[in-house]
């Protein structure tokens, strides 16, 4: 029977809190490639986010391998100090993601209006949802 300990669940949230941010940037990162697909002027940016998705998969995939390929952890404390290995590079590439974002959101103001528009239609859509359940 397994233990449970305080490091372990906060290394199970903080792996489920940074698998749900990738999810949502690739989201992001496809909607974004559609949107600039619509605007010609803005093309060589939906390729540089089509290369940056690309980046998202591969390095998701190769950490994925890599931790699968690994021995069995011997105690429960070296598995949870794997565990936030991973968390700690998965939170490093959501941070070059973001400044890649921040970068095109630099180059095109199209880009950066819609990309402002979307992140504040997602913060106000979970409020709205929250006090619908509240009354």
């Amino acid at each position: 029977m397994l233990t449970v300990t305080y490091n372990s669940l906060r290394a199970d949230h903080a792996w489920s809190i940074a698998s749900q941010n990738l999810q949502r940037r690739n989201d992001f990162l496809s909607a974004g490639i559609r949107f600039l697909e619509k605007h010609p002027v803005d093309h060589k940016l939906a390729s540089r986010l089509v290369i940056l998705q690309y980046h998202l998969r591969s390095t998701v995939r190769d950490l994925v391998q890599e931790t699968s390929s690994m021995k069995p952890a011997k105690s429960q404390a070296q598995q949870v100090q794997r565990q936030w290995m991973v968390v700690h590079q998965l939170h490093y590439l959501l941070k070059q993601i973001d400044d890649q974002l921040l970068q095109c959101g630099r180059q095109s103001s199209d880009f950066r209006q819609w990309r402002e528009k979307r992140i504040m239609s997602r913060r106000t859509t979970p409020l709205k949802a929250t006090s619908i359940y509240m009354n």
